[in-house]
């Protein structure tokens, strides 16, 4: 999927993949988190359920602009095919999949004890939170 849209959605389709991890993301992720072997894979698809269509608009808000939130929000398939950096949460099985609009966008996704993957949530990132990240060997540049 090139660009998501909230249209995809129907009485009859609830749920659309966003695509499936590269191999690159997967070996990233892997070498900063190694209990993700066994679970992480290439052939898993990102699912992203109608329902977080609501939840995600609620972060519009904390955008610069409804364009700017429409601009990410469509993007979010190449957010996660090509991120500028990668953070792993340390405690709730998820990653952030971060791309530099004109600011830090974040786009989460969990990874269940199966090796599924759900989008949860798009928001953007304060450079200071960003930079915290770093710091703390939670999110890592990628790509390069």
């Amino acid at each position: 999927m090139k660009k998501l849209d909230a249209s995809l959605f129907s009485d009859n389709i609830h749920c659309i993949s966003l695509g499936k991890l590269t191999r690159e993301v997967v070996d990233f992720v892997v070498e900063k988190h190694p209990d993700y072997k066994e679970i992480l894979s290439t052939e898993q698809d990102v699912l992203f359920w109608e329902d977080r269509v609501a939840h995600t608009e609620k972060h519009r808000n904390d955008f610069l602009s409804d364009i700017q939130y429409l601009t990410c929000f469509e993007e979010i398939p190449q957010t996660l095919e090509k991120p500028d950096y990668i953070s792993i949460h340390p405690k709730d099985n998820s990653i952030s999949f971060i791309k530099d609009f004109r600011q830090h966008v974040a786009v989460a996704i969990r990874i269940s004890v199966t090796g599924k993957l759900s989008y949860r949530t798009m928001y953007p990132l304060m450079d200071a939170q960003l930079e915290n990240y770093i710091k703390k060997n939670r999110a890592w540049v990628f790509g390069k």
